[in-house]
């Protein structure tokens, strides 16, 4: 009679073992994986949204016509170390700037009022412009946001330091993405 083979107990135990730990290192190995997945892709969304907002204030310095101390439609908005009203020529039916000399479109700049973490972004078109009105958060997560002129007078300078400063905690660890930018007033 011929003998049957199959496992042992004890061979089974180790057979088991050795399958629970090469699941939990496989198991380990994905989660330190996810996690700085994770972490990289929240570091990344916070670099991208500084830099677009930085850029966007950038490119606005540059377009606009000046600097302005306030506007009417802006409110107690006003020209200074932490936020910044720009004029800008209206747009005409074309979307092309006209000089409308005294009737102007204004920007305003400036972290959120109710929510200092956040930047926001306000556009006051003149009745005559087709410029559409925008009430948007540019950036989330703002630490710092100045505005530093090369002249003591802001309506006077020619030339706008924007320092831009996001700040995130992201497992346990803060994550800081501080950037500066130069905008020279192209009419001045």
């Amino acid at each position: 009679m011929a003998s049957k083979r199959a496992f042992t107990l004890v061979e089974i135990l180790i057979g088991m073992t050795l399958l629970g730990m090469l699941s939990i290192v496989i198991g380990s190995i994905f989660i330190s994986n996810f996690r700085l997945f994770r972490d990289e892709s929240s570091a990344i969304a916070i670099t991208d949204a500084n830099k677009i907002a930085l850029d966007d204030i950038t490119n606005q310095i540059r377009e606009s016509q000046s600097i302005a101390v306030s506007c009417t439609p802006c409110g107690a908005d006003t020209t200074g170390a932490n936020i910044i009203v720009l004029q800008l020529w209206p747009l005409n039916a074309a979307g092309e700037p006209f000089d409308g000399t005294t009737d102007y479109d204004y920007v305003v700049y400036k972290r959120d009022t109710t929510d200092n973490t956040k930047l926001k972004k306000i556009v006051y078109p003149h009745a005559t412009s087709t410029r559409p009105a925008v009430n948007d958060i540019l950036s989330t997560d703002v630490n710092i946001l100045t505005f530093t002129y090369n002249n003591a007078t802001p309506v006077q300078a020619s030339e706008v330091t924007i320092r831009l400063k996001n700040s995130k905690t992201i497992s346990g660890k803060v994550q800081d993405i501080d950037r500066q930018s130069k905008a020279v007033l192209r009419n001045k």
